[in-house]
């Protein structure tokens, strides 16, 4: 009688210890605020694609970039990445044709160089007349 509560102990505990772990993934599509940094939003208005700067980077060292449509459906169709060497990288946008609201798209970045100091958006609002997208970093 011992050994079975013994184990449904063990599976208690183990499942107080897991549920953190599966709520919170740390680099799930979440945004959660032990990995990903929140650097701003920038909005875009009217059905075409429109290029804006975000340079609130300051030569941050970073894993990878996050964008969020805030308030309704959007598409990027151009990353590009300026590093504080110097070089500049279009990054992967490929999964950011149809962005859904609340959820982060996770883009990886190229290279050993991870000190982003300005990040170049192209996108636009899908369905509405306008869009917000927040940036994040992931430390």
């Amino acid at each position: 009688m011992k050994r079975p509560m013994q184990l449904f102990s063990l599976a208690i505990l183990l499942a107080g210890i897991a549920a953190p772990v599966l709520a919170f993934p740390g680099d799930g599509g979440g945004a959660d605020p032990n990995y990903w940094v929140r650097l701003g939003a920038e909005r875009f208005e009217g059905p075409r694609d429109r290029e804006t700067a975000f340079g609130g980077w300051a030569g941050r060292s970073i894993d990878r970039v996050g964008l969020r449509a805030l308030d309704g459906e959007a598409r990027c169709t151009g990353l590009r990445a300026e590093f504080g060497n110097g070089h500049i990288r279009d990054l992967d946008t490929s999964n950011l044709l149809q962005m859904t609201p609340g959820r982060v798209y996770r883009i990886d970045l190229p290279g050993g160089d991870r000190r982003i100091v300005q990040l170049h958006l192209k996108c636009r609002a899908l369905g509405q007349h306008a869009v917000s997208v927040e940036i994040f970093a992931r430390k």
